[in-house]
């Protein structure tokens, strides 16, 4: 298991002013799609993905699977509405966060922005709650995201790594995508969120995984809107 690799070029790891505060700025977010925490070898496949990833000073975020699934159920039922929906779903994002710092060897909950940089020089990978996120670093922004089921955790992440400015947005999927595939037609297939086309249409490269395939190809998503 080589997760010492987030021990590598940490300086490179800077710190940007964004909104009213300095934010690390990571290499990749990562988001774990909620429906592989019910992969059975999750642990070993994921350990394995961070052993052999060359990327270092990264951020990973999970999705929140059948619990969301569950939150949609409730609202088809009760009427509960979009937006007391989506932040009840943002809140079982909260607890899928917690569940894979423990399940997988080298992960850590960041309880804070400011954690994050330590987490990475001690060779840790830092799991960031995406409520955290909304709340503390989304809410309130003039760009913020809606608060509608068109929005995931796929652009919770896209959001995060705008915002962190980071270099990369890795998705974790359960599916193989094309070899190359726009955001916008992975959206109509349902592979990714409505909204996502225009969360992630600004950021540097966006590439999708295949967690549970036995190769791990990366197929890269390219917004139309910055296409030639």
């Amino acid at each position: 298991m080589k997760i010492e690799l987030y021990e590598r070029k940490t300086e490179n790891c800077r710190l940007t002013g964004m909104l009213t505060e300095n934010l690390p700025t990571p290499e990749s977010i990562i988001k774990l799609g909620g429906s592989l925490l019910g992969l059975p070898d999750l642990r070993s496949r994921l350990t394995n993905f961070i052993g052999d990833f060359s990327r270092s000073c990264s951020i990973l975020i999970c999705g929140g699977g059948g619990m969301v699934d569950q939150v949609r159920k409730w609202d088809n039922i009760y009427n509960l509405g979009e937006a007391r929906s989506h932040w009840l779903a943002l809140r079982t994002l909260s607890i899928t966060a917690r569940v894979v710092e423990k399940a997988v060897p080298g992960l850590e909950l960041a309880d804070s922005v400011e954690s994050i940089e330590p987490l990475w020089k001690a060779g840790k990978l830092p799991v960031f709650d995406p409520y955290q996120f909304i709340t503390e670093l989304d809410e309130g922004s003039i760009d913020s995201l809606p608060r509608r089921w068109r929005v995931t955790s796929d652009s919770i992440a896209a959001r995060m790594a705008r915002v962190f400015r980071a270099r990369e947005l890795i998705l974790l999927k359960s599916t193989t995508f094309p070899e190359r595939m726009s955001m916008t037609e992975a959206a109509e297939l349902g592979m990714v969120d409505e909204y996502f086309p225009t969360a992630a249409r600004d950021l540097q490269r966006v590439v999708a995984v295949n967690l549970r395939a036995d190769n791990l190809e990366e197929s890269i998503l390219y917004s139309l809107s910055t296409q030639s």
